[in-house]
């Protein structure tokens, strides 16, 4: 499988789980299934983490730079964080197994199928602990320095402590990465014959009262730009300092993380 997805605006540390299904990816306080029990694997660590993160004129991470120089009309974030951690499901597809077989998921999924909700399942996470972001700069196609310690950035909207996505008011913990395949559901007679949308996905069928069927289908990882087109992220826009500045306050008061 392809590394974590960028998000658009990170989440909450606690926020999502392995395993869950979400119908907004965007937003884990959205409605969600609880988190069947996953295997326990232990994450894979990185020490003193660093990234440079492409931003737009509303403050949402877009891409990084660790595969491409940077052009000098960019508005660019600093990124250090003591560690990042991957995680990520061994076998997801035995996992969703057990996730239809769940009493209360299942009947999520039936409630998701009459809404003709599509679902998202994690299956990775990225997480940096301790993390810290600032302005930087690119010159002649290279980071020359992040934005000096003081003045600082102020947190992004749904970043904020105050928001809904409940920061712990004493970490800097946070999810920047995340990896989801695609889940539909679909209820009908079991006559019904699939759409040609339907070849990407796996499926299963459960038989429901007065001769309904209940099917569900495991597709492909969610694909960045995919996650882009849901946050109305349009590929070339305009990602300049010049489009950019007003968003972030510029102060000497407290910064992203705490800082």
């Amino acid at each position: 499988m392809s590394g974590p997805l960028l998000l658009p605006i990170p989440f909450a540390a606690n926020s999502v789980s392995l395993g869950q299904l979400l119908c907004d990816p965007l937003d884990p306080s959205t409605h969600s299934t609880p988190s069947v029990p996953t295997p326990n694997e232990q994450p894979q660590r990185q020490a003193n983490y660093k990234e440079i993160i492409a931003i737009d004129d509303q403050g949402r991470f877009v891409s990084t730079l660790a595969s491409r120089s940077p052009s000098p009309l960019e508005s660019l974030l600093a990124v250090t964080a003591d560690h990042v951690e991957h995680i990520t499901l061994p076998c997801p597809s035995t996992h969703f197994d057990s996730i239809r077989q769940d009493a209360s998921a299942a009947g999520f999924l039936r409630r998701m199928a009459l809404q003709k909700q599509p679902l998202y399942y994690v299956v990775g996470l990225q997480r940096l602990r301790n993390s810290t972001f600032r302005r930087a700069a690119a010159n002649e196609g290279r980071i020359t320095s992040a934005t000096p310690v003081d003045p600082k950035i102020r947190l992004p909207l749904h970043l904020r402590r105050d928001s809904a996505m409940d920061l712990d008011e004493a970490s800097n913990d946070i999810i920047t990465g995340i990896s989801m395949r695609k889940v539909k559901c679909n209820i009908g007679p079991p006559e019904e014959p699939h759409s040609l949308d339907d070849v990407d996905y796996v499926w299963s069928y459960e038989s429901l009262e007065d001769d309904l069927q209940l099917s569900i289908g495991l597709g492909k990882a969610l694909e960045q730009a995919e996650l882009h087109a849901l946050a109305d992220i349009i590929p070339g826009e305009d990602f300049s300092d010049a489009s950019y500045d007003g968003y972030y306050d510029i102060s000497d008061d407290e910064g992203l993380g705490g800082f």
